[in-house]
């Protein structure tokens, strides 16, 4: 740490947050990433065990099916990042593993995997605290944390005269329990997959994380807004909205897309309806669901990509109803997704609540006109580059729908602007936009 001028930390995985470790350094910064798994830092880690355990350790991944291997470092291949190398890095990977052990031993108990990870953000958290409090009081001058994740840390970074920042990736967890509760009443069926029951707790730590941070950059406008709902002052919260690689997402040729597009109209091919996402009611998709329903037309077919949150009762009962029209592709590593944007028509995005949903730049970068609503915090806007409806608002998500397949010249128009609007917030984008928010937060320093 006495070499890093500021820490960054998150205790599982997301790409946003890779791009901001890679943004300070961009921006001229020596950060120091502190998180659980990190694909290049594995060896640094098994060589930093006992003998005897290193030894054990290597012998049963070898003796592992070579299927089995082939699977875990697919997995694996999603936590390493190019531009952040193991010596910016230290893990801390026993928590991550117990927890993506829960997750995976029991995917239909999202209870629990919910219990696991909060154990596993507060031991985290201890723990990078802890190495801040035996900081020199002259490097590091700042940290970023993650919200949910990060109460022990700003704490001493406050303490050591540090500036403190809170990264809140999703709309604040106090307003999105009262959102997912009712939520929990509305679909039974679908309740499992909510996380609605976040303990007191909880949104207590979240509650004090957002308004001890001397910062918070928000991901979108409807996270500023239930920030400021919880009691944050408007004047610390800096707006920064992700960016997306235009050059991994990208739309067809116009020759590629003019041939679609005709075979669409033509009826040889299905007008395809795109979710990517986990497969979660806080994501509306039961709404997304009934509008399908309600247009009943064999020439759309509804495809989720993503996981799944729970049982899947609400999901199985409710696209019984489309038969073939629908179709569920499981989790893929994010460098095989762009391939699944470019056989779609449009993307929905029907969020309850969700802090910048990435798969909808991603969509945009595709060319894809985007029917989503103001929680999911787009940056799409209505009636340019698709359509905001309400949330819980199946027949106006029809509506969308319909106008977007029986006008191709419409859907064509917004293709055109959805790629146009996505070049204006590339990752470049996002880094400056960081730089100028870090460069004024270090001023402010009173070291």
């Amino acid at each position: 740490m006495e070499n890093s001028d500021i820490v960054i930390t998150h205790p599982g995985a997301a790409g946003s947050v890779y791009q901001l470790v890679l943004a300070c350094r961009k921006a001229g910064y020596k950060p120091r990433f502190y998180t659980g798994i990190y694909s290049p830092n594995l060896r640094q880690w098994f060589t930093s065990l006992p003998a005897v355990l290193r030894m054990i350790g290597q012998k049963t991944y070898a003796g592992l099916p070579a299927a089995w291997r082939h699977q875990i470092e697919r997995q694996l291949s999603r936590r390493a990042f190019a531009g952040i190398a193991a010596e910016h890095c230290q893990i801390f990977p026993w928590g991550e593993i117990i927890y993506l052990a829960a997750v995976r031993l029991f995917p239909r108990q999202p209870a629990l995997s919910n219990r696991v990870m909060g154990w596993r953000n507060r031991r985290f958290d201890r723990k990078v605290a802890n190495i801040l409090r035996r900081a020199s009081t002259t490097s590091p001058w700042g940290v970023i944390v993650q919200d949910t994740s990060g109460l022990a840390t700003l704490k001493a970074a406050k303490a050591g005269g540090k500036i403190a920042i809170l990264h809140q990736m999703i709309g604040h967890i106090a307003i999105g329990k009262a959102i997912l509760t009712e939520e929990a009443q509305l679909q039974p069926d679908w309740a499992d997959s909510l996380h609605f029951d976040a303990p007191p707790r909880l949104i207590e730590d979240c509650l004090t994380e957002a308004v001890m941070a001397d910062y918070v950059l928000a991901s979108s406008d409807y996270v500023s807004q239930t920030l400021v709902k919880i009691g944050v002052a408007a004047e610390r919260i800096r707006l920064l909205p992700y960016g997306v690689d235009t050059q991994k997402f990208q739309p067809l040729t116009p020759a590629q897309y003019d041939a679609r597009l005709e075979a669409v109209t033509a009826g040889r091919k299905k007008f395809r309806i795109l979710y990517a996402g986990q497969i979660s009611q806080r994501k509306g998709l039961s709404y997304a669901i009934e509008a399908v329903r309600q247009l009943d037309d064999a020439a759309i077919e509804l495809v989720f990509l993503g996981g799944l949150v729970g049982e899947g009762r609400g999901l199985k009962r409710q696209t019984a109803a489309l038969g073939q029209n629908f179709i569920h592709l499981p989790n893929l590593p994010h460098p095989e997704i762009a391939a699944i944007f470019r056989t779609a028509d449009m993307l929905v995005y029907p969020s309850l609540h969700e802090g910048s949903a990435l798969a909808i730049y991603e969509g945009l970068a595709s060319g894809l006109p985007v029917v989503t609503t103001v929680p999911s915090g787009s940056v799409v806007r209505d009636g340019v580059e698709g359509f905001i409806v309400p949330i819980r608002d199946a027949a106006a998500l029809a509506t969308a729908i319909r106008n977007l397949h029986r006008h191709p010249a419409l859907r064509r128009t917004l293709s055109q602007a959805a790629r146009a609007r996505a070049e204006h917030y590339s990752w470049a984008q996002y880094q400056a936009s960081l730089a100028g928010y870090l460069h004024e937060f270090k001023a402010a320093s009173p070291r």
